[in-house]
C-alpha cells in the first residue's frame, strides 16, 4: 500500500509540475494555432443517389503533412488524424503546408485560432522544399487515446527485421526471448505479457490464438508504414480482447507505397533476408501492392559452447497482396491475401562424447488468410458512412521438442459491420455495429507426458467458439479543450455466456501545450496456454493443467499527462503516465511449485495485478540531434496456489526498473540529398525474479533476483541519393550474455536420465547470442502517390 501511495503522490507532483511548465511556456508564446489538414475527394462527375448534393466533397485526413511558417524552420507535422498545432510567430503571417503527392499551399494567417486546410493532389513535393524534418515518434495532444506513433523513419534506426524487433528504440514496449533454443521473441506492455495487448493489422485483428507469439515475426519491418501504440484498453470497435493496450500496424498500401522498394539484410550468425514491395496501377479504379519476404539461416552457431544452437536454422517465406478499389458514389474496397510458410530447426548439436539422447527443437507453421474491407461514404453527407470488415484464416502449427510434440490447427472467421454518423449535432459522433466471431481449435500433443516417456498417448483439446455481438461508441467534442469517447459492447459467447465490455477515454487540454488523458475499461479473452507459453516447451517440464481454464478477465485504468514546450529554444515534450491492471480471473502459469513441471490453474479468489509508472522526455537538442530519455517502474504480482516461493508473489521475468535513452544524428544533406545518419540506444534492464530449477542444480532461494544489465545498440547509415542508402549496425555492443541459459546441459555428457529430467532452456531473461553485427541496403524507385 505504501508503494501505491508513493506512486500516487509522485504522479500528482508530476502533473502539477507539467501544468506549471505548460502554463509558463504558453505565457511566453504569442499563442498557438490549431488546425487540420485533409484531402478533399471530389465526387463530381460520378453517379449520385437521388437527393445527394452533387459535387460536394468528402474529406480524408492527411497524417504526416508538413506545416511551417513561410521562411522559417519552425514547424510541425500532422498527427495520425490530420491535426496539428504550431506556435504563432507573428500576426499576420503565412503558413506553408506541404506533403508528398499534393500541391504545396500558402495560407494567410490573420489571428485565427483554428484552420481547416485542404490539399489538392498534384505537383509532387521536391525534397529540397522540405524545411522541417518529420519526427519519427510523435504523440497527438488532441486525440483522447494515448497513442504513440512510430513512423517508417523510426523503424529504420535499428535492425527491425520484423514486428517483434520493432520496439528496440521505444520505451513503452519490451521485447525478450521466450527461450534459449527457438529464437522467438515476445513483447510485454504495462508489465504483462503481449497476449494481453491486442495486435491489429490495418485496424483488423492481427496475431491471436495459436499465432499470438510467433505471428509478430510474420510482419516484416520494411513492410510497415506506421505503428500506433495505445496504452490501456482500446476501443470497443476492435473487440473485447485488449486489456493492457493496442498495437496497430499500418502496412504500406497503394497510397503510401513507392512503385518499387527492395531491402537486403545480412547479419552475423548467417542470417540473410530480403524484403520487396511494389505498387501497380491496374486501371482507373484498381491499385495493388505486392510484398514478399524471405529469410534464411543455415549456419550453426554455439558461441557459449553448451551443445545447443544459439539460434535455429530457418527458412521463412511470407507474401502479402493488397488490392484497393475506389469507385463511384463514395464506394471503396480493400482485399488482402496473406500467406506464411516457416520451418526452423534447433536444439542439440552432434558430439561423440554425449551419452544423452539427442534433444531437437523443430517448428513448422503454415498460414493462409484473406481480409476484406468495404466502405461507403454517403454522398453529400460528410462524416456519415457504412463499413464492413471480413476476415477468414487457417493456421497450422507443429513442433517437436525433445521426445514431445504438438500439432495445432485454428480456423477463424470474423465479420464486422458498422455505421458512423452524428447524434443531433456534429460535436456528437457515433459508431455502431454488429460483429460475429468464429474460432475452431484442435490441439493434439504429448504435453502431459514425462520427457522420458517415448510411448505416450497424445492428448487432444478441441474448442469451437461462436460469438455474435453489438457495440456502440460515441465521441463528444463539444468543448475545444476536451473530448470524451465512451463505448459499450455486448457479446454472447456460446461457452461463457454474455460478455459486457465498457470502455471510456477522455482528454482535457489544461493549456494549449499540455494535455491530460484518462482511460478505464475491461478486457476479456480465452486463454490458449499451450501456445502462449511457447517457451516452456523448450524444457523437460511436464504440463499440469488443473481443471478447465476459465476466460481471463480484468480491469484497466490509467492517467497520462503530456506537455510540449521549448527547452533552450528547441522543441521538447514530456510525458508522465500511470496504469493499473487488476485481474478478476487469470490463467496462472506457475513455474515455482515444481522445478520439473509447469502448473496452470485459474486465479480463483486470489489476486493478480500490475502497477506501472513511466516518465519520458523527448528533446530536439540541435537541428541535427534528437534525444529521448525514459524510466519505467513496474510492480506486477500474483498470488500462487501453494507455490514454493513461500509468500513471494512478484511475477517472474518482469524487471521492476527499466531505463532507456536514444540519441539520433543526421548530417546536412548536400546538393544530391546525400547525408549521414547515426542512431544510438542504451537500455538498462533492472533485476528480475527467475524461477529456480531443481535445488540439486541451483541452491539459491526462489526469491533471489538476477542482477540487472545494459544493452547498447548502434547504427550508421549513408544516404547516397533519394531512395538509395546502406546501413551498418551492431546490436548488443557490450556483448552481454546470460551465463548458462540452458539448465542441465552438462548432464548430457554423464547421465541421460538426469539430463532428460532436468534440462530446461526456458529460464531466459537476457540476450543469448551476444554481439551481432549486421549490414544492409535499401533501394526505392519512384515516389508514393505517383
Amino acid at each position: 500500500m505504501w508503494r501505491q501511495a508513493t506512486m500516487t503522490r509522485a504522479l500528482g507532483l508530476g502533473v502539477s509540475v507539467l501544468l506549471l511548465v505548460g502554463m509558463a511556456s504558453n505565457a511566453n508564446a504569442q499563442g498557438t494555432l490549431r488546425g487540420k489538414v485533409f484531402a478533399p475527394e471530389d465526387h463530381s462527375g460520378h453517379d449520385h443517389a437521388p437527393g445527394a448534393h452533387e459535387g460536394k466533397d468528402s474529406f480524408d485526413p492527411l497524417p504526416g503533412a508538413t506545416v511551417t511558417w513561410k521562411g522559417s524552420e519552425d514547424g510541425t507535422v500532422t498527427d495520425a488524424f490530420g491535426f496539428f498545432q504550431i506556435d504563432i510567430r507573428r500576426n499576420p503571417d503565412t503558413l506553408r503546408v506541404s506533403m508528398v503527392g499534393y500541391q504545396t499551399v500558402d495560407v494567410y494567417f490573420s489571428g485565427e485560432g483554428y484552420l481547416d486546410i485542404p490539399l489538392e493532389p498534384g505537383v509532387l513535393l521536391q525534397s529540397a522544399d522540405v524545411v522541417f524534418e518529420e519526427r519519427s515518434q510523435s504523440v497527438s495532444l488532441l486525440n483522447p487515446l494515448n497513442i504513440q506513433q512510430l513512423s517508417r523513419k523510426e523503424l529504420c534506426k535499428a535492425a527491425c527485421c520484423n514486428l517483434s524487433e520493432a520496439f528496440e528504440t521505444n520505451a513503452s514496449v519490451d521485447a525478450s526471448f521466450t527461450d534459449a533454443v527457438t529464437g522467438t521473441r515476445q513483447i510485454h506492455m504495462l508489465g504483462l505479457a503481449g497476449k494481453y495487448t491486442q495486435l491489429l493489422v490495418d485496424n483488423l485483428p492481427g496475431p491471436r490464438g495459436l499465432n499470438v507469439v510467433q505471428g509478430m515475426g510474420f510482419i516484416p519491418g520494411p513492410w510497415i508504414e506506421n505503428i500506433f501504440i495505445s496504452k490501456g484498453v482500446g476501443t470497443v470497435m476492435s473487440g473485447y480482447e485488449s486489456l493492457t493496450g493496442q498495437i496497430n500496424v499500418a502496412h504500406r498500401n497503394p497510397e503510401t507505397a513507392e512503385p518499387f522498394f527492395l531491402n537486403l539484410f545480412f547479419g552475423a550468425g548467417g542470417r540473410s533476408e530480403f524484403n520487396h514491395v511494389s505498387r501497380h496501377k491496374m486501371g482507373r479504379r484498381w491499385d495493388t501492392v505486392v510484398m514478399t519476404h524471405g529469410e534464411i539461416r543455415q549456419k550453426e552457431n554455439d558461441r557459449n559452447q553448451d551443445l545447443f544452437l544459439d539460434m535455429p536454422t530457418q527458412e521463412d517465406f511470407v507474401v502479402r497482396n493488397e488490392w484497393r478499389f475506389v469507385g463511384d458514389r463514395g464506394l471503396r474496397a480493400e482485399i488482402v491475401l496473406f500467406g506464411v510458410d516457416m520451418k526452423r530447426d534447433g536444439g542439440m548439436m552432434g558430439d561423440e562424447d554425449v551419452v544423452a539422447s539427442s534433444w531437437v527443437a523443430s517448428t513448422e507453421i503454415q498460414r493462409a488468410e484473406v481480409n476484406a474491407k468495404v466502405g461507403y461514404v454517403l454522398p453529400g453527407l460528410e462524416g456519415r458512412s457504412w463499413g464492413s470488415q471480413w476476415t477468414a484464416s487457417t493456421h497450422r502449427h507443429w513442433h517437436g521438442f525433445g521426445n514431445r510434440f504438438y500439432d495445432g490447427q485454428q480456423n477463424t472467421f470474423r465479420a464486422n459491420v458498422l455505421r458512423s454518423g452524428f447524434l443531433g449535432s456534429e460535436d456528437r459522433q457515433f459508431s455502431a455495429g454488429v460483429s460475429y466471431l468464429y474460432d475452431d481449435f484442435l490441439e493434439r500433443g504429448t504435453w502431459g507426458a514425462a520427457s522420458t516417456d517415448l510411448s505416450a498417448t497424445p492428448e487432444e483439446w478441441a474448442r469451437t467458439e461462436h460469438v455474435p455481438g453489438a457495440f456502440l461508441e460515441t465521441t463528444w467534442t463539444g468543448n475545444p479543450r476536451g473530448t470524451v469517447v465512451a463505448g459499450l459492447r455486448v457479446d454472447q459467447h456460446n461457452l461463457w455466456g454474455t460478455v459486457v465490455t465498457p470502455r471510456l477515454h477522455a482528454r482535457w487540454s489544461a493549456t494549449e501545450q499540455t494535455s491530460l488523458k484518462m482511460v478505464a475499461g475491461t478486457g476479456f479473452r480465452t486463454p490458449n496456454v499451450l501456445m502462449e507459453e511457447l517457451g516452456v516447451w523448450a524444457s523437460n517440464r511436464t504440463w499440469v493443467v488443473d481443471g478447465p481454464l476459465e476466460p481471463e478477465k480484468g480491469w484497466n485504468a490509467g492517467l497520462n499527462v503530456t506537455s510540449k514546450f521549448k527547452l533552450l529554444y528547441r522543441d521538447a515534450d514530456f510525458a508522465l503516465d500511470g496504469y493499473w491492471t487488476e485481474f478478476q480471473n487469470r490463467a496462472v502459469v506457475d513455474l515455482d511449485a515444481d522445478a520439473h513441471a509447469v502448473r496452470i490453474y485459474n486465479l480463483g479468489d486470489r489476486t493478480s495485478r500490475s502497477l506501472t509508472g513511466q516518465a519520458e522526455l523527448g528533446w530536439s537538442v540541435h537541428r541535427r540531434w534528437d534525444m529521448r530519455l525514459a524510466y519505467r517502474y513496474v510492480h506486477a504480482t500474483t498470488e500462487r496456489d501453494g507455490a514454493a516461493t513461500a509468500g513471494t508473489t512478484i511475477d517472474p521475468y518482469v524487471p521492476q526498473h527499466r531505463a532507456f535513452t536514444q540519441w539520433s544524428y543526421h548530417s546536412k544533406a548536400n546538393e544530391r540529398q546525400a547525408q549521414w545518419n547515426a542512431d544510438f540506444t542504451l537500455q538498462w534492464v533492472g533485476p528480475q525474479r527467475i524461477p529456480r530449477p531443481d535445488a540439486e542444480l541451483d541452491a539459491r532461494p526462489a526469491s533471489e533476483f538476477e542482477r540487472g544489465f545494459a544493452v547498447v545498440n548502434g547504427q550508421i547509415s549513408r544516404v547516397f541519393a533519394p531512395g538509395v542508402d546502406v546501413y551498418l549496425g551492431v546490436e548488443n555492443i557490450l556483448n552481454y550474455r546470460q551465463q548458462n541459459p540452458i539448465v542441465g546441459w552438462d548432464l548430457a555428457y554423464t547421465d541421460d536420465q538426469a539430463f532428460q529430467r532436468n534440462m530446461d532452456a526456458s529460464l531466459v531473461y537476457a540476450p543469448i547470442f551476444g554481439r551481432m553485427v549486421y549490414v544492409g541496403g535499401r533501394l526505392t524507385l519512384g515516389q508514393a502517390g505517383n
